[in-house]
């Protein structure tokens, strides 16, 4: 382990799933989980159709943050800003504001929304 994971500190939410016992606590993250309930490895497998907006949305974002993996952050982002309101959302300032995501994340979630109403020929 280097030095930077060792000091590395992270805040538990409502959605983290935590093994162990209090001395060593350890936060499953997206590398933990078996590889049938990996986002990507699910795109792969079963097609974008069979896929979650949250699972969606979190290819799409790629990680998380040092605060937040990127599976809650996903699920936060629909819950709290509302499915139909982020994709017609076409201010990244407003939308990092409103969920407290870093703007380059809300950028990514502007963008992506916008190139699907694009007609690409």
């Amino acid at each position: 382990m280097n030095t930077t994971e060792s000091t590395r500190v992270y805040a538990l939410t409502d959605t983290d799933i935590i093994m162990g016992e209090k001395a060593t606590q350890y936060v499953l993250r997206v590398r933990d989980l078996p590889v049938e309930d990996k986002p990507r490895e699910n795109l792969l497998a079963l097609g974008p159709a069979d896929l979650t907006s949250s699972e969606l949305l979190s290819i799409l974002l790629g990680v998380g943050t040092k605060k937040e993996d990127v599976l809650s952050m996903s699920g936060r982002i629909l819950r709290e800003y509302g499915e139909r309101a982020v994709v017609n959302e076409k201010n990244p300032q407003r939308l990092a504001d409103s969920l407290k995501i870093p703007l380059v994340k809300a950028c990514q979630i502007v963008a992506s929304f916008e190139l699907g109403r694009h007609r690409i020929s």
